[in-house]
């Protein structure tokens, strides 16, 4: 990773900056009925070529919704087929939570579901890490090919992470540390509301 800082300051070279980002703050508020969420993960696979192509101003524009559509979707698709595990390991819980309450057995029910959860969690946590490091490469493999297939070859993937372990992690601890951030934003927002009011 040549320049660092550059990952924090191409945005703002871009002479239009403030436009897209006034247009994916609108399709941020469309995330609420799915569809932007899809456009908005379009956009970002359209950075990631972009930055690999080197192009002067990585910022995309915002026309040709329909690809950053289709190009979302896919790239949703790949992710929540990386998420399965996760999703499967809760939906044990669901049943037992749900029979409980048809069975009248609360109380057993809740012990089980309650041991279960814990269980999952030692295996939740470290593959949650796993994917948090790995999804800067799973997003390159599938940016460079657009192909599904590409970004779920996990041969390809470790292979990709061993020549590149240092800055994929870094990557990784960048976007955990934004991540964070915005949390913190978020409950700020909420908490100046509060007091306002």
């Amino acid at each position: 990773m040549n320049d660092l800082g550059k990952a924090f300051t191409f945005v703002f070279k871009d002479p239009k900056w403030f436009t897209k980002f006034l247009i994916g703050a609108v399709f941020m508020v469309l995330s609420i009925f799915v569809v932007g969420i899809f456009i908005l993960a379009g956009y970002f696979v359209q950075v990631i070529q972009r930055v690999m192509h080197q192009e002067q101003n990585p910022l995309p524009d915002w026309n040709d919704i329909g690809a950053k559509l289709v190009l979302g979707f896919k790239f949703c698709v790949v992710y929540l087929i990386y998420l399965l595990p996760i999703i499967l390991l809760y939906i044990p819980v669901v049943l037992l939570v749900v029979f409980g309450s048809l069975l009248e057995q609360a109380n057993i029910t809740e012990a089980f579901a309650s041991i279960y959860i814990i269980l999952i969690f030692l295996i939740i946590i470290p593959y949650s890490l796993f994917l948090a490091f790995m999804l800067p490469i799973i997003s390159y493999r599938f940016a460079a090919n657009k192909s599904i297939g590409e970004a779920l070859d996990i041969g390809a993937m470790f292979r990709s992470f061993r020549q590149n372990w240092q800055n994929t992690a870094i990557v990784a601890l960048i976007a955990a540390g934004i991540q964070s951030f915005a949390a913190i934003g978020i409950v700020a927002f909420f908490v100046g509301i509060f007091l306002t009011i």
